[in-house]
């Protein structure tokens, strides 16, 4: 099983670090935002369709916060291919380490119905990192911190982002 996920970002400054903090001082509200829409698909026997639009904010020229919204359709072969809808909501804390590298921590809250359950509200802490050698590409990968011990929808503890800037 296989999870990749795509962001496209229209502002290639939240990877630029070489801007002082006086010059994002100066700079209007709007030019400080990132846009980020992710998606993403999982192989195999867990079919895991995901989109995730968010919008960050630079404090500094190294910090970026954001919130984001989380929408899922997933399906479990293994138990009579029973599906699930799962949305919610998600903020997120980037910094970037160097000029390639970042750091970053992500909480999301998540509502889906499963069968046996009911409709339920969990919540999920990620951390990772990642690599963004230029032209917009970025690659990361996140662990899982938190998540509920019965019904967690990430089956596994990491999650693979593949990243697109423009």
């Amino acid at each position: 099983m296989f999870t990749i996920f795509c962001t496209l970002s229209e502002i290639r400054a939240q990877f630029e670090m070489d801007i002082t903090k006086e010059e994002l001082k100066e700079l209007p509200f709007k030019k400080r935002l990132t846009f980020n829409v992710g998606g993403g698909i999982t192989f195999g026997t867990i079919t895991n369709i995901n989109l995730q639009p968010q919008v960050g904010y630079r404090l500094t020229p190294r910090l970026t916060y954001g919130l984001g919204a989380n929408y899922q359709y997933f399906k479990d072969n293994r138990f009579l291919g029973n599906s699930i809808q799962i949305f919610g909501g998600n903020t997120f804390l980037r910094c970037s380490i160097a000029q390639q590298l970042f750091l970053q921590t992500e909480y999301q809250v998540l509502n889906y119905d499963y069968n046996t359950v009911g409709r339920t509200w969990n919540d999920y802490a990620l951390l990772g990192g990642g690599y963004s050698p230029g032209g917009g590409f970025s690659i990361s990968a996140f662990y899982l911190l938190k998540y509920p011990a019965n019904n967690n929808i990430y089956v596994q503890p990491f999650v693979l982002r593949v990243g697109i800037g423009f």
